[in-house]
């Protein structure tokens, strides 16, 4: 029977939150890097991230799971959990839910496990295989959301070949780690919201076969200092499945741009980000080594198909393309705002406002010449810093 070898619990009730600065334990190449990197205690700058995403085949059911230790719960009691589920008619269920424990433990046959408990007893916990071909979520929050999800990796090969092997590999920014660990999986969904829509009916939310994906991040530094806008997408089209976290810089970095980004091709990895280029961004073209993604954003005309955020930024999509240095290699998306999921503000209203807004995807394109169809599960987000 495998037996806790490292375990880190952390109460939010119980002071472990502190002003004093920490820096986080050294990176592990070649490892998802899944225990916590502030294992005892965490400073009211620091943020943890364990992100699990999920969509259906024909773009209308989704289901994602982001859970977090940082100190934005103090004031609840609880660290936060952001939870969002929506229906193919367009009903959406989104929460924050709080839970004072956070408690994630390695095991001796390699695997993780991860309990964000609640002190009424409602949790939600997760388990990821050690090769991490396999992670299962269970959740049971009474009067909220109870059921499982499951992500399993169908890569042609373990999702550990593909890891970052350096600390710069790791890094969406300087100081700042974001990995997508599992790489391509197949999902499945089985879950009971409570109080969804007008009426309050519980109801059930189903997926037999999809697609997701996982994200881990973590750092020292509070997202202001990076970053004033980001993007966010999973997705499947075609025989390609993609990934990427893009953001823009705030001024504490000089506007620069910033991106994990990886492209896989019939399960094989043909594309590993961390570098990005776009014609706003041509001052930085110089920088480019190895793989390297442009994201822009497609402004609303009259052949718009995709819809628009609520909020400043009134975009309707991107085009997504991933290139190689000194090489003819490279792909192109185009992305639509197909369906809205969430949609919350980030500063006080009004025409110059900013908010974050989640979406499934309608995606196409490929390499040159193809145009395979398919849809993801994303986000976008401004805050208001200059």
């Amino acid at each position: 029977m495998s037996e806790p070898t490292s375990s880190s619990s952390l109460d939010i009730t119980s002071n472990c939150i502190i002003e004093t600065p920490l820096q986080p334990s050294d990176f592990l190449p070649k490892s998802a890097n899944l225990f916590p990197k502030f294992p005892e205690r965490i400073s009211v700058d620091s943020w943890e991230l364990w992100e699990f995403d999920t969509f259906d085949t024909n773009g209308s059911v989704a289901f994602g799971c982001s859970l977090y230790r940082d100190a934005r719960g103090v004031e609840q009691g609880g660290f936060h959990a952001e939870v969002n589920a929506l229906w193919p008619d367009g009903t959406h269920w989104g929460e924050t839910l709080y839970f004072a424990v956070s408690e994630v433990v390695e095991n001796s046959d390699g695997t993780t496990g991860g309990k964000w408990l609640s002190k009424d007893g409602g949790s939600i916990t997760f388990h990821i295989a050690s090769d991490y071909t396999a992670a299962a979520l269970d959740f049971n929050v009474p009067g909220k959301v109870s059921g499982t999800m499951e992500l399993r990796n169908h890569a042609n090969v373990s999702p550990t070949s593909n890891l970052p092997a350096s600390d710069a590999e790791a890094q969406l920014c300087p100081g700042v780690y974001y990995t997508f660990p599992m790489g391509p999986v197949a999902t499945s969904v089985t879950a009971t919201f409570s109080s969804v829509g007008a009426n309050g009916e519980s109801r059930e939310l189903f997926i037999s076969s999809g697609y997701g994906g996982m994200v881990r991040g973590w750092s020292a530094r509070p997202w202001p200092t990076f970053m004033n806008d980001a993007y966010y997408v999973v997705a499947q089209v075609g025989p390609y499945m993609l990934q990427i976290l893009r953001t823009l810089g705030s001024v504490f970095v000089q506007h620069k741009p910033f991106a994990v980004a990886r492209l896989y091709l019939d399960g094989s990895l043909v594309s590993a980000a961390n570098t990005v280029v776009g014609d706003e961004l041509t001052a930085h073209a110089d920088d480019v080594k190895g793989d390297a993604v442009r994201l822009t954003k497609v402004q609303p005309d009259e052949k718009s198909q995709g819809l628009s955020g609520k909020f400043r930024d009134g975009n309707v999509g991107y085009v997504l393309e991933f290139a190689k240095k000194d090489s003819e290699h490279g792909w192109t998306f185009q992305i639509s705002h197909k369906r809205a999921v969430w949609s919350e503000p980030t500063s006080a209203p009004g025409p110059d406002g900013t908010g974050k807004s989640g979406w499934i995807e309608a995606i196409s394109g490929g390499a040159k010449g193809e145009n395979y169809e398919g849809h993801g599960f994303g986000g976008q987000l401004q805050i208001p810093v200059p």
